[in-house]
């Protein structure tokens, strides 16, 4: 706490070298004692989040939710072909015997198979594998970190609330207490 403690006795002493009774000013100076222990500070409200780490923390998700839009899906992903896919066609010796060479001249070449498949993993190189894509939240992911972050929301803003509360009581408390010492002033 940020405030000076008071010394009790000798608060009591004044009030009685002022012409208040005894009991009277023990009284005063207990409910001043207790008012000041009871008092919320910016210490204890250091901890809990403000309204703008809450806003940034929303930016920060639309922002997360922005960029995962951008990545390929696992459907878009599994429309392009695979080795598997390329293993069916025949090889040069598999034609060897049914076609001639000249027959061959407006077909792909081993070579130009190899150049395609070069092509074609350069190409998906591009592209997010299914292991890098299970490294990202999903949306279900982030509809649960939102409902956490709603009811942590929620907490935060009972527990101002009710600091609020205690520090309008306190103000209130220490009006009626200057009022009273006013009267004897």
């Amino acid at each position: 706490m940020s405030y000076y403690p008071i010394d009790t006795h000798a608060t009591v002493r004044e009030f009685e070298a002022a012409g208040i009774a005894t009991k009277q000013a023990e009284a005063i100076v207990k409910a001043m004692a207790w008012s000041r222990n009871d008092l919320v500070t910016k210490e204890d409200l250091d901890g809990f989040a403000t309204k703008e780490d809450l806003e940034r923390l929303n930016t920060r998700l639309d922002l997360l939710n922005a960029k995962m839009e951008q990545f390929a899906t696992k459907a878009y992903l599994e429309k392009f072909a695979t080795k598997a896919d390329f293993e069916r066609f025949a090889t040069k010796d598999d034609l060897a015997g049914f076609v001639t060479k000249e027959d061959l001249a407006g077909f792909a070449t081993k070579a130009d198979l190899e150049a395609l498949k070069d092509s074609l993993n350069a190409k998906l190189e591009r592209f997010a594998t299914k292991e890098d894509l299970e490294r990202f939240a999903t949306k279900e992911d982030l509809k649960i970190l939102r409902a956490e972050m709603a009811a942590i929301k929620s907490d935060l803003e009972k527990q101002i609330g009710s600091a609020v509360n205690k520090m309008l009581v306190c103000m209130i408390s220490m009006s009626a207490l200057i009022v009273g010492m006013m009267k004897y002033l």
